[in-house]
């Protein structure tokens, strides 16, 4: 752990709201709807469209060009141009000195990016931390893009029902693995399973009172072909990525942040990078942000 403790010392009682939870849904860039490429455009996902309009939304810059770069970036709150950089602080060790309990929920693809590079390459679990990581399922992501994301989604209702966390991290690479394929209308399905997934999720976080952050680490099924070559895309993008802070008390606020026209997030310019999560998530759990995580609270 590291020496540079941050502890909220009013209290070491659980903070609240309760849980906070953060939910990664890679492969969701943000881009012009564009029939030809865009399959979560195409997509139909009344869930996200209706937290587009009911709660703050902001666009972030993803910054690094790797997986595991913007992970340690998202979890240190501080950009990084080299995964192999070492932060000096990251949220899971400030939760961790806080006495509060956390868990990481994710399959097996992103086990390294949530438990290594996210709390800057600890490998072990700290103090109240813990991680449930599902088995990717061998094979073709196009036909089984359910089973594994089902058993994320199962795991992180319990986990929020619980109420025995105060922060949970989900990492759903559901679209991420199905856009590798580049089959657009996997893509498309994909994305609508999310969608119904995302309900559940939150119903069950507003039904205790606790805030949900919805975001991306990188896109991928915002850009299905590469209109210059015709080529099928594979590639994880520079897209700008969603962020949409879903709560009670956030219910048809902006807290400064401009809406979107008609919903449609591509209309709107970044405000921030991912490097700013942790911050705003640290404001919403009221724990103080050390000096050395240079991001910024996106809702102060």
């Amino acid at each position: 752990m590291s020496d540079n403790i941050v502890v909220n010392e009013e209290s070491s009682e659980p903070l609240r709201p309760r849980p906070v939870v953060l939910l990664l849904l890679d492969g969701w860039g943000i881009a012009p709807a564009n029939e030809e490429v865009n399959a979560l455009a195409a997509a139909d996902t009344p869930i996200f469209l209706s937290l587009i309009n009911n709660y703050p939304v902001a666009l972030l810059n993803p910054g690094n060009k790797s997986w595991n770069g913007r992970y340690l970036s998202l979890g240190a709150g501080k950009e990084f141009s080299n995964e192999d950089d070492q932060p000096t602080i990251t949220l899971t060790e400030i939760i961790a000195n806080n006495n509060l309990r956390q868990i990481k929920i994710t399959e097996s693809e992103r086990l390294a990016a949530l438990t290594h590079f996210f709390t800057g390459h600890l490998d072990n679990q700290l103090i109240g931390e813990e991680w449930n990581i599902v088995s990717s399922e061998a094979g073709d992501h196009r036909r089984k893009p359910t089973l594994a994301l089902k058993k994320i989604v199962r795991e992180t209702i319990r986990s929020i029902k619980s109420e025995h966390y105060d922060f949970i991290a989900v990492a759903i690479p559901t679209i991420d693995l199905v856009a590798l394929s580049a089959d657009f209308r996997a893509v498309q399905r994909a994305a609508q399973l999310i969608d119904d997934s995302l309900e559940k999720i939150v119903s069950e976080v507003l039904n205790k009172k606790g805030v949900l952050i919805v975001t991306s680490a990188g896109g991928n099924g915002e850009r299905m072909r590469n209109l210059a070559t015709d080529l099928p895309d594979r590639e994880l993008t520079l897209n700008p990525l969603p962020l949409i802070i879903v709560g009670e008390d956030y219910k048809g606020q902006n807290i400064g942040l401009k809406d979107p026209v008609n919903n449609d997030l591509s209309t709107l310019q970044p405000v921030g990078t991912l490097a700013d999560v942790a911050p705003t998530i640290l404001r919403i759990m009221n724990l103080p942000q050390p000096i050395d995580m240079s991001g910024e609270n996106l809702i102060d």
